[in-house]
């Protein structure tokens, strides 16, 4: 029975031939590109999966909070929060942490940025990480002792055979300014691509290499460590974060009794699950709603796939009705002939994902390196994908041919026979409904492909309130040489001008201070950047009001020769917007304003203002301009820009290059271009708007074959009526105009349908956007037209060929 409803599907495809392709094609690629879409979500969804017993496993995150300022989420806790887990909770059955510590390693005599993971003791067996040479449990009982993974083994020593014979290597590494020598004693297997935690390096902490620093102490004071629990199965995880803020409460040590209460800190500690930190996580920079909008464009678009399949398939009813009628008339039953045509269906979906899995496999290198990831279909290694995409194939063929199937089974064989003809499930209306809803779909996806794109391309132009063009960013200048590195780079004719300062537009502030603003009353708060007085000469950020900062002492906060003593007293700057938040009506009515300026919970100084900027953009779009304030502190400006010749470009890198290396032997220089940076901000944003633009035009691509078969079959079925038309004096013009006004009203009705939705959905994600463009209709008049054309061009063939036709030949026809 199999074989004969096989051998039947096969004549109908060759009956057919181009029915059947456009239903393949179209199903085709709408299934190619909702594995793709999906495939990118899931991978985005499993990161961190891979660990033995992630379920288990959570990240200690904390978020500093104040009173009058906006709180600072932070993924690291502090040291004590170890002990203070273990004495807690019984449930806790392994704490595991360590710091993350950009660096420079040297091998040989060549240098190499790594970041290098200073672990805790326990952590090789929380982690369970593989060594592929060397022995997990010794690798880290040495202090001196270094694990790499294999990548890195590869790249340090190139002529490695066996990865054994690193064993016993040396490699320094550059902690805290001092190179640090230690002995390769493992090589671990590669970290997973999909981890938000690369273990290429790891070290064992030791206490003596970071004294002195300025970020770690082993108090609550400070947050360096990255910190992991795993629970035992059972353990209600929860319940333990709700008893963390009494712990905490008890834990840390009082504020003093005359302390500003407005000053005082706290700390909020979260438990994050492994597998969220990538997505959810304190340090994250996903955006998960742009994940839950591609995840519902791949639905939509394997929607009007099938929606293209099943119109293409209802109008060839006709064609069929005399074989089921015959078939029932000789015995067949209902739901043989259900059973026919749904499996008739399952095999056209099924021939066609394979044709979209070839598709896929084609496309995924490409995919790869535009999503700069590694997404990959294993089968082997992945049976449950394989058992989902054949489900995927079962569900679309049955969803698909369910309708006509169903016709058919009730279809009275006896009104077919005596009239020859079978009217058609539903009417031309219906085909019309489902022609409606893929354009509806598709238009509404390429209005919100045309809107943020215009977006990304107006963020990627509007004025950033400074010159972005030839800036290289270099970071790192300690204070004790900063000044005399940078008379070296100006004294080269390639470079103009040197700025430096604690963090540099498009990488955000971390200072929040508060100021008393000019009508008293509750400090205000302004983002603090502590500056070198060439900051805003080599950004050409222009004043507003008053004067730029000197090296003067009055505008020294903090001098490099007083032991890094603040003073009680400094000159300050302010942006415009900062002015308006101090209470002041215009910037020149703030210059001369003195107040007390409070750096953090224990620290203050009087500030005067002598200057106000004009606003710039420190962050990206998406934020509005903060109010600022800038004071010089010469021991916390590692960041150093450079305003570089555009002729001589390569001339002033290798003046960079010759003078880092003088002045820093022991760190690998890793300079940024300031332009590229500022387009980093909207990396994101870019690849999602191109990815959203390639599906929606796939998706049009699917609505158009649809249209282009219903366009032949529509016409074929109209052939008579239009050669009586012609005998009655109908002119090609005439023919030709209502036959595209018949295929433009649908079009039209989606369009009205599609505008509205289209344009609620686009209100609401441009309100992430601070700075926004304006929803005006002209983008959308453009896209309706589009679609009209592309419609007129589809059917105009058909259009064309049959207004003229001879009309003796069409009246014939039937």
């Amino acid at each position: 029975m199999i074989r004969h409803y096989l051998k039947i599907a096969g004549r109908a495809m060759a009956r057919n031939k181009l029915f059947s392709f456009l239903n393949m094609a179209g199903l085709a690629i709408g299934l190619a590109a909702f594995i793709l879409i999906t495939l990118f979500v899931h991978n985005e969804f499993s990161w961190d999966d891979h660990w033995q017993r992630s379920e288990d496993i959570y990240r200690v995150e904390g978020t500093i909070t104040f009173p009058v300022r906006e709180d600072r989420p932070t993924p690291n806790a502090p040291g004590p929060v170890k002990d203070l887990l273990e004495q807690s909770f019984s449930g806790v059955e392994a704490i595991a942490r360590h710091i993350v510590y950009p660096t420079t390693v040297k091998v040989g005599e060549t240098l190499y940025a790594q970041q290098v993971i200073h672990a805790d003791n326990g952590f090789m067996d929380f982690w369970n990480v593989p060594l592929l040479a060397g022995d997990s449990g010794q690798a880290l009982s040495d202090p001196s002792g270094v694990i790499i993974s294999e990548r890195l083994a590869r790249t340090y020593f190139t002529n490695t055979v066996a990865l054994t014979d690193v064993l016993g290597s040396t490699i320094s590494v550059n902690i805290q300014g001092q190179m640090k020598m230690f002995r390769i004693t493992g090589v671990a297997k590669n970290p997973a691509d999909t981890t938000h935690a690369p273990m290429d390096m790891i070290v064992r902490f030791n206490r003596q290499n970071f004294d002195g620093a300025r970020w770690f102490s082993d108090g609550w004071r400070s947050n360096p460590w990255k910190t992991y629990i795993r629970v035992a199965p059972d353990v209600d995880v929860a319940a333990m974060e709700a008893e963390l803020p009494k712990l905490l409460e008890a834990a840390m040590p009082p504020a003093a009794a005359d302390q500003d209460p407005a000053r005082r800190r706290g700390l909020v500690l979260d438990l994050r699950a492994v597998g969220d930190i990538h997505l959810y996580g304190n340090d994250s920079s996903a955006d998960v709603s742009s994940l839950y909008g591609m995840l519902a464009i791949a639905f939509l678009i394997l929607l009007i796939a099938v929606i293209n399949f099943l119109n293409l398939s209802m109008a060839r009813v006709a064609y069929r009705s005399r074989e089921v009628a015959v078939r029932k008339v000789v015995g067949a039953g209902n739901t043989q002939i259900m059973q026919q045509f749904l499996g008739e269906s399952v095999l056209f979906a099924f021939v066609s994902l394979l044709l979209a899995l070839v598709m896929v496999e084609v496309s995924l290198p490409y995919y790869n390196a535009f999503l700069n990831a590694v997404i990959e279909i294993d089968f082997l290694a992945e049976p449950l994908v394989l058992v989902l995409i054949l489900l995927l194939g079962l569900g679309v063929g049955l969803s698909a041919g369910s309708f006509h199937a169903l016709y058919f089974a009730y279809l009275k064989p006896g009104e077919v026979l005596y009239n020859n003809s079978s009217d058609n499930p539903g009417g031309s209306f219906f085909r019309k409904v489902l022609v409606v809803g893929q354009f509806t779909i598709a238009i509404a996806l390429m209005t919100v492909a045309v809107f943020v794109n215009r977006q990304i391309e107006y963020a990627s132009r509007v004025d950033l309130g400074f010159d972005d063009q030839n800036l290289l960013v270099v970071s790192g200048v300690t204070a004790d040489v900063s000044d005399t590195f940078k008379q070296t780079l100006l004294s080269s004719p390639f470079i103009s001008a040197v700025g430096r300062s604690s963090d540099v537009p498009t990488e955000g502030s971390e200072d929040r201070l508060q100021i008393l603003p000019n009508a008293g009353g509750e400090k205000v708060t302004l983002d603090g950047l502590p500056i070198g007085p060439d900051f805003f000469s080599v950004y050409n950020i222009p004043l507003a009001a008053g004067r730029y900062l000197t090296n003067a002492e009055p505008d020294i906060l903090r001098s490099r020769l007083e032991e890094g003593e603040y003073r009680g007293a400094a000159n300050i700057l302010i942006n415009a917007a900062g002015a308006k938040v101090l209470g002041f009506d215009t910037p020149e009515a703030a210059v001369g304003y003195v107040g007390q300026v409070n750096l953090s919970t224990s620290l203050a100084f009087e500030g005067r203002i002598v200057g106000i900027v004009q606003d710039f953009h420190f962050d990206s779009l998406r934020s509005a301009i903060r109010p600022g304030v800038y004071y010089v502190d010469q021991m916390r400006i590692p960041d150093m820009t450079l305003r570089i010749d555009s002729k001589n470009r390569d001339a002033a890198i290798s003046v960079l290059e010759e003078a880092w290396r003088e002045f820093f032997p022991s760190d690998l220089l890793a300079y940024r271009e300031m332009t590229q940076m500022v387009e980093d901000q909207y990396q994101l944003d870019m690849r999602l708007g191109t990815m959203l633009t390639g599906f929606t035009i796939l998706a049009f691509v699917i609505s158009c074959l649809g249209l282009y078969g219903l366009a032949a079959f529509m016409i074929e079925r109209r052939t008579r009526e239009i050669g009586i038309r012609k005998v009655l004096g109908a002119a090609v013009p005439d023919i030709m105009g209502l036959l595209l006004w018949q295929f433009s009203k649908p079009i039209l009705i989606a369009i009205l349908i599609a505008g509205p939705f289209a344009f609620l959905f686009l209100q609401d994600w441009l309100q992430a956007f601070a700075y926004r463009i304006d929803l005006t209709l002209l983008p959308f008049i453009g896209v309706c037209s589009a679609t009209l054309m592309i419609g007129w061009v589809t059917v105009f063939g058909h259009v064309l060929a049959v207004s003229r036709k001879p009309p003796i030949t069409a009246i014939r026809y039937e």
